[in-house]
């Protein structure tokens, strides 16, 4: 907890510097979603009320949580700087320290996507405000939504871990970062909900861990999950978790067995 705190402690003071950049970085963000209100409400017209299981105002909603899921979620910064500890050798120092590396890694990780959440907390509620009657509110799934969003935050940063690591193997990962990155937008939803997609195509990406990172916590708080399948969806969320949390642990151990680093 001492360190949790410490840690804590130093990403705010990292983020207070650039807090002003943050926040406009996040209200520039914001006007995608002002062109999706715009776009699905000719799309919707007077005469359809519902596509692919959402209402208008539900489709709005989801693209509000996943624009506020996506920037949360994204992994990319944390991917790099493991790839950079491999490529300039720095990551021999997180070797000989007593706290393990992925312990001190994701704490570092969870810290600064809270001080973020924190950031931009206020400018989104204010957004959240302004075009309120485009947003459906419903309370009754937050518990489970949150549940789901928590075990998305760990699977994600697998993933992520995963990418960092190939570095032992690969020299250069930024072509597949955007690869990998516009992949996932699409299967994990961020693009469209998923539900949208043909059936043969949907069932085909249930297979996959996309589809548990941002669809699924966004359909659980719309109420299309419920009961029995709710805890079905959190269930496999944790066992892909789980199966790449094993990957990952062997991937590290195979790259530092293969890793070689000379001086201080």
């Amino acid at each position: 907890m001492r360190m949790q705190k410490a840690i804590f402690k130093i990403k705010m003071s990292e983020f207070t510097a650039y807090r002003s950049n943050v926040c406009l970085n996040f209200m520039f963000g914001c006007v995608p979603l002002v062109l999706y209100i715009l776009l699905w409400k000719a799309i919707y017209g007077e005469q359809v009320e519902i596509i692919g299981g959402y209402s208008y105002k539900q489709m709005i909603t989801y693209y509000v949580i996943a624009f506020l899921l996506s920037n949360i979620l994204n992994v990319r910064d944390n991917t790099v700087k493991i790839a950079t500890m491999i490529e300039d050798g720095s990551i021999h120092n997180q070797m000989l320290k007593p706290i393990g590396f992925f312990s001190l890694n994701f704490k570092l990780y969870r810290a600064e996507k809270l001080i973020y959440l924190l950031n931009i907390s206020i400018p989104y509620l204010i957004f959240c405000l302004v075009f309120r009657r485009y947003i459906f509110w419903k309370a009754s799934h937050l518990p489970f939504f949150f549940l789901s969003v928590c075990v998305a935050f760990v699977l994600k940063y697998i993933i992520g871990s995963i990418l960092g690591f190939l570095t032992a193997w690969i020299e250069e990962i930024s072509g597949l970062l955007d690869f990998w990155e516009n992949i996932e937008g699409f299967l994990s939803g961020g693009l469209l909900p998923l539900s949208i997609l043909p059936k043969p195509l949907f069932t085909v990406i249930s297979f996959l861990p996309f589809k548990y990172i941002l669809f699924v916590p966004i359909d659980i708080y719309m109420g299309n999950i419920q009961g029995i399948e709710i805890a079905k969806a959190l269930g496999i969320q944790v066992l892909w978790s789980v199966a790449l949390g094993i990957l990952l642990y062997k991937l590290k151990k195979e790259a530092f067995r293969k890793y070689t680093g000379y001086g201080s």
